[in-house]
């Protein structure tokens, strides 16, 4: 069994959970709410910059040369922030919903929030292999998103199958393996606490993966004192009364 293996095994019930989350099975089935997907698309914003951010500290990090490097160097060319989010404007225009999307980390949801700051704080603090097993699980979408609906006729609205498609890329599915393979050397030189640390990050990124989705699923994009999310504006929900107290609901 290859280390990568090992940590599915050992994760199996959080990576079950990103898997056949509630927000994908009802993509798959064709019940996912416009509202639902322009969630995802509006929250995912500022982790599309973080998450490139984060490749960038990991390139100055590896060995000069290194395969992971190469392949980060052509996300970053060839998969821009840039590009990207106007990718996902389109996609949300196009269902009819006016929301700009950007990188602006104050308009993201706690999740989100959350996920991104993990994926920073690893890169600032961890070694290039320990990047990669933290930003493994969200080039999983290569498998849990565009293996799933490659060729699938997937019901609903015409921008779900093109969001689909973008993990169907080769730049994504060469960054998604060279995650793994940077993943099964670390294991492989290192030692047990090095192996349980590369652990810990791969199944906390799955964990902040789930989590984003569930936001997306619920809708749930609020902060405390009835802030919201540019998501949640997004889709015109309106923020609940802020507490006035101690035990207020």
């Amino acid at each position: 069994m290859t280390f990568v293996d090992d940590c599915r095994e050992r994760s199996e019930a959080v990576w079950s959970a990103y898997r056949r989350h509630p927000w994908i099975e009802a993509l798959a089935g064709g019940t996912l709410r416009p509202e639902q997907f322009v969630f995802f698309q509006a929250d995912d914003g500022a982790h599309v910059a973080d998450f490139n951010r984060t490749i960038a500290i990991g390139i100055a990090k590896a060995p000069v040369g290194h395969p992971w490097a190469k392949a980060a160097a052509n996300v970053l060319a060839n998969m821009s922030t840039v590009d990207e989010l106007g990718e996902k404007q389109s996609l949300v225009e196009d269902l009819g919903f006016p929301v700009v999307i950007g990188h602006d980390r104050w308009s993201t949801s706690p999740a989100r929030e959350g996920y991104v700051n993990h994926l920073v704080r690893t890169g600032l603090e961890g070694t290039f292999a320990h990047i990669a097993s933290s930003l493994y699980p969200c080039s999983l979408f290569t498998e849990v998103i565009g293996s799933r609906f490659r060729g699938v006729r997937i019901p609903g609205p015409e921008p779900y199958r093109r969001w689909a498609d973008m993990y169907t890329r080769r730049t994504r599915t060469e960054m998604c393996a060279a995650h793994a393979a940077v993943m099964e050397d670390a294991a492989e030189a290192g030692g047990p606490a090095e192996r349980e640390s590369l652990f810990r990050l791969y199944k906390r990124s799955l964990e902040h993966q789930v989590r984003v989705f569930d936001a997306a699923w619920a809708l749930d994009g609020e902060w405390p004192g009835g802030g919201q999310t540019r998501a949640a504006e997004a889709i015109g929900l309106r923020p609940r009364p802020a507490s006035t107290g101690p035990g207020a609901r």
